[in-house]
C-alpha cells in the first residue's frame, strides 16, 4: 500500500489546508465542544466564509429543547450552495447551534430589557448592521422584525421561546459561550489573512423567503463595509444589476438587507478589513413548502486547467464540510426550470467566491508572500 510523504513542520505550516482553530483560540476551556464548525481552504485566499444563521443543534445542558421547527428558524442549507469554496481558497465558520440560541449575526447587547431586564446597557437596534444610540423607540419589537435581538423571545410562528424574563447571568453565559466564540474565530481567521496578504474579506452567507424581491441581494453597508473596488467587482461576478439570462435570476444592491452586526463589526476598509453579506431567495434552491434543499450534482473541478491540486496531487472535490452538514432533510428532485435556476444560482455564488478569493482586488495593499519560516501560525 502507497503511504502518503511525510510533510515537514514548516511545509505544515506555510499549507492552508492544515490551519485550525481549537477551544483554546475561541477562549473556551480544551475540553469544550466547539460551538462553531471550521472548514480549512485547499490553498490560502484573502476569503473567509461566514454561515452564522445555519446551525441547527440545541445544547442540552441549556434549557429544555423548544418544541419548533429548527429549518424554519435557520437560513437552511445556504451553506450547501459554496460547497467548491474551499478549493477556491476560502476558508469558512459555520454555526453549530441554532439561531435561537443566540443570533449570531446580532451584537451582543442587542437587546431589550423586556428580555433581559437587570442587563445592564442594552442597546436594541432596529438595524442591526447600524449602531445604536440607547433604547430606541420601538425597537422592542422582539416578535417581529425588525428589532429582533440577540436572544428572541418567540420563534417564527410566534411559538414562544422564553417561559419568562431572562436573568442577566443566564444571557452573559450565552454569550460567552456561544456568540463570543465565533465572533472570535473569524477575528483568528481574518488577521491571518490580512498579515499575509495585507487585507482580508469577509463573506457572510444568508438566505431569504421567496416573497422577498429581488432574488439576491449583496450588502455592504451602503458601501461603508468594503472598498469600492471589492464592491463593484463583487457586483459583477454575480452577473450585474437586472435580469440577467433565461432564467431571469434578479439582483439588487443593499435593498432590502444592508447587512447585519457580522458586516459593521468587520467592515472596516481603513484598517485592510471588507466586509460583504449575500443574501439568497430560499425559493432558488429549496421546496419552501416541505423546507427540503433542492438536488444538485457534486461536482469534480479537478479537470480545469488552472485547478490547484490537493495536498498529495489528487483533483480537488467539492468541500463535504459544506455539503450536507447542518442539513437533516433529503434533498428532493427539482422540476426542470427550478433546476435550470439553481444551476444559474451556484455558477453565480461560485463566481462570487472566485473574483473575492482571487487576491487581486486590491493589489497595492498586498505585501509579498511570508516565505515558510515566517507563515503565520495556524494553531
Amino acid at each position: 500500500m502507497l503511504m502518503a510523504p511525510m510533510l515537514s513542520a514548516t511545509v505544515r505550516m506555510s499549507d492552508a489546508a492544515y490551519e485550525r482553530l481549537t477551544p483554546e483560540d475561541l477562549g473556551l476551556p480544551p475540553e469544550a465542544r466547539m460551538p462553531v464548525r471550521f472548514g480549512p481552504a485547499q490553498h490560502w485566499s484573502p476569503l473567509v466564509l461566514s454561515f452564522p444563521h445555519v446551525g441547527l443543534a440545541w445544547p442540552h445542558d441549556l434549557s429544555a429543547k423548544p418544541q419548533v421547527d429548527f429549518p424554519r428558524n435557520a437560513d437552511y442549507g445556504v451553506h450547501t450552495l459554496y460547497d467548491l469554496a474551499s478549493h477556491w481558497g476560502a476558508a469558512s465558520v459555520t454555526a453549530v447551534y441554532s439561531r435561537l440560541v443566540a443570533d449570531l449575526n446580532r451584537a451582543d447587547d442587542d437587546i431589550s430589557r423586556r428580555i433581559v431586564p437587570d442587563h445592564p446597557a442594552p442597546r436594541p437596534r432596529l438595524n442591526p448592521g447600524l449602531l445604536a444610540t440607547g433604547d430606541e423607540p420601538g425597537a422592542d419589537r422582539d416578535a417581529g422584525r425588525p428589532g429582533r435581538g440577540v436572544v428572541w423571545a418567540t420563534a417564527i410562528g410566534n411559538v414562544r421561546l422564553l417561559s419568562g424574563p431572562l436573568p442577566y447571568a443566564q444571557f452573559r453565559q450565552r454569550m460567552d459561550r456561544f456568540h463570543a466564540p465565533y465572533y472570535r474565530a473569524l477575528e483568528i481567521l481574518l488577521e491571518r489573512r490580512r498579515k499575509r496578504f495585507g487585507y482580508a474579506i469577509l463573506l457572510d452567507g444568508h438566505s431569504m423567503p421567496g416573497s422577498v424581491a429581488p432574488d439576491l441581494v449583496l450588502g455592504t453597508l451602503d458601501g461603508r463595509s468594503c472598498d469600492s473596488a471589492i464592491q463593484r467587482a463583487a457586483l459583477e461576478a454575480l452577473g450585474g444589476d437586472g435580469d440577467d439570462g433565461p432564467t431571469g435570476i434578479q439582483l439588487a444592491l443593499n435593498r432590502p438587507y444592508l447587512g447585519g452586526e457580522l458586516v459593521r463589526r468587520f467592515g472596516r476598509p481603513h484598517e485592510g478589513l471588507h466586509a460583504l453579506q449575500l443574501e439568497v431567495s430560499r425559493e432558488l434552491y429549496m421546496d419552501e413548502q416541505r423546507y427540503r434543499l433542492y438536488a444538485f450534482q457534486t461536482e469534480n473541478v479537478g479537470t480545469e486547467p488552472s485547478t490547484p491540486r490537493g495536498i498529495y496531487g489528487e483533483p480537488a472535490r467539492a468541500s463535504t464540510s459544506l455539503q450536507h452538514a447542518n442539513t437533516h432533510r433529503k434533498p428532493i428532485a427539482p422540476n426542470s426550470r427550478q433546476a435550470r435556476r439553481l444551476a444559474e444560482l451556484r455558477s453565480r455564488v461560485r463566481s462570487l467566491v472566485r473574483c473575492l478569493a482571487g487576491g487581486n482586488l486590491l493589489a497595492t495593499q498586498r505585501p509579498s508572500p511570508p516565505t515558510p519560516a515566517s507563515a503565520p501560525s495556524v494553531g
